[in-house]
C-alpha cells in the first residue's frame, strides 16, 4: 500500500514568494495534508513538533532556501535522520550511482517506497532502499505508529456516530481506547530503549 495511505500530497504552484521559509507552514501544513511527507505520520499522535525540511538541503543550493517547491513537511525524526544526506553533494543532481532521494510530494515517490500490511516501511527499488536505510525506517517504531494511526481513524469514525451507537460498537469504542492507552505506553519504552541503545551504543 501507499506511505501515505489515501492520502495525496501536492504543493499548490500558485503562492506568494516569501522571504523566510517559515512562513510558508500554513500552506505547507495543508498541502502535506498534515502528515509527514517522507512517513506518512500524522502530527495527531506526537507530542513533538513538525519541522520543514529542505528537500534539497541549503548546504548544497543555498538559493532554494525559500524555494516552496523545495519544502517537505518532516516529523522531526524524518527531518533528522535526513538531516543535509545529499549523494552528490551538488543540488542540482538528484541521484548519484542509484543514491538519493524522491520528492514525497510527487507521483514518483510512490515507485520507490511501500508500506506492508504491518505498518512497516520498505524501499521497492535501489532508490527507494537508500531512503529506507538513509532515515532509518527499519530503526524505527512505524509498525506501532501505523496501529496507532489505523484505531484513532475507527475511534474518529465511531465517536463521529457516537449517539446512534449500538452495545457492541459502544464495547468496540471503549476497547479500542485501551488499546491506544497500551500502544502509548509501548512507544514510550521503545523510545526509552532506543534514547539507551543510542547513548550507550552510539547506535543511531
Amino acid at each position: 500500500m501507499r506511505v501515505h495511505g489515501d492520502k495525496v500530497i501536492r504543493r499548490r504552484t500558485a503562492i506568494d514568494k516569501r522571504t523566510n521559509y517559515r512562513k510558508y507552514l500554513p500552506e505547507l501544513r495543508e498541502d502535506f495534508q498534515y502528515i509527514c511527507g517522507y512517513c506518512g505520520k500524522p502530527e495527531s499522535i506526537t507530542k513533538n513538533a513538525f519541522e520543514i525540511d529542505h528537500f534539497v538541503p541549503r548546504k548544497y543550493d543555498k538559493s532554494r532556501e525559500n524555494d516552496y517547491t523545495n519544502l517537505v513537511y518532516s516529523c522531526c525524526v524524518c527531518n533528522r535522520k535526513k538531516s543535509s544526506k545529499w549523494p552528490s553533494e551538488d543540488g542540482k543532481i538528484q541521484f548519484l550511482d542509484e543514491k538519493g532521494f524522491v520528492d514525497p510530494a510527487v507521483e514518483e515517490y510512490d515507485k520507490h517506497m511501500e508500506r506492508r500490511e504491518d505498518g512497516t516501511i520498505y524501499g521497492k527499488t535501489k532508490k527507494g532502499q537508500y531512503m529506507e536505510e538513509a532515515l532509518e525506517f527499519s530503526l524505527r517504531p512505524l509498525k506501532e505508529v501505523w496501529q496507532c494511526m489505523q484505531l484513532m481513524e475507527k475511534k474518529r469514525l465511531l465517536r463521529e456516530k457516537m449517539q446512534t451507537l449500538s452495545a457492541d460498537e459502544m464495547q468496540d469504542y471503549i476497547k479500542m481506547d485501551r488499546l491506544l492507552d497500551e500502544l502509548e505506553k509501548n512507544m514510550q519504552r521503545i523510545k526509552i530503549f532506543l534514547h539507551w541503545k543510542t547513548f550507550y551504543f552510539k547506535i543511531p
